[in-house]
């Protein structure tokens, strides 16, 4: 019997001591650091820490390789580096350029999402960005889209984040005549993971979200049968 009991409190102390941890991810904030540049390519270096950055991660990432450290406090844990292959990509034709722009078309925006799923869909980012807003933030570039309207919309929502950062450094020039995206982006800032978590679960068990979800899902595994 005495085993019996002695198991059941040791489980009984793992389940606290995961709770007690979850818990503390959920509480403590997480903080972030990043530099971010992209022209052809991505580069970017980043530093997440946690627990007053008693553990954080650093990377880096180049045109060729990538490289993520593990810190327990100034003591470098383990490194993982990995190299990208280059893969060439044969040249297409024009009729496979038009069947591709007509799928994208297809597939943008519009076709995915309704209105109201688009409102309910910037609500959720206003608060998600207001959860993780840097203190320090820097983005200088041009962006365009394929399609004019994705471009416009996104005008909007980046003309939200002006008004969320009045003193940060936003700027940022759409073109609705070719498809660009070149940026430079900072950032220094925290986040609370059980807000975030919080506002995410409450986004998905919306109605509305669920439901077109489901649909969409269900139409794609019909077209791929």
């Amino acid at each position: 019997m005495w085993v019996v009991l002695l198991i059941f409190k040791i489980i009984l102390y793992l389940l606290a001591a995961l709770l007690f941890i979850l818990l503390t991810v959920l509480i403590v904030p997480f903080s972030y650091k990043g530099e971010a540049a992209v022209y052809d390519g991505v580069t970017f270096n980043y530093k997440v820490g946690w627990f007053w950055n008693l553990f954080n991660i650093r990377g880096t990432r180049g045109e060729e390789s990538q490289k993520s450290e593990v810190y327990l406090g100034s003591k470098r844990l383990f490194t993982v580096k990995t190299k990208e292959e280059v893969e060439k990509v044969p040249e297409e034709d024009d009729e496979t350029k038009e069947t591709k722009k007509a799928v994208k078309k297809e597939n943008n925006l519009k076709s995915m999402f309704d209105t109201k799923l688009i409102k309910e869909a910037l609500n959720y980012l206003k608060k998600i960005v207001k959860q993780i807003r840097p203190k320090y933030l820097h983005l200088y570039g041009t962006y365009g889209f394929d399609d004019p309207s994705i471009t416009g919309m996104t005008a909007g929502f980046i003309y939200t984040l002006q008004s969320i950062w009045p003193q940060s450094r936003i700027h940022l020039q759409p073109s609705f005549t070719e498809e660009i995206l070149e940026l430079e982006f900072k950032a220094i800032g925290n986040i609370y993971a059980g807000k975030l978590v919080w506002d995410t679960a409450r986004f998905l068990l919306k109605k509305d979200i669920r439901t077109k979800i489901f649909k969409r899902n269900k139409k794609v595994k019909l077209k791929t049968k």
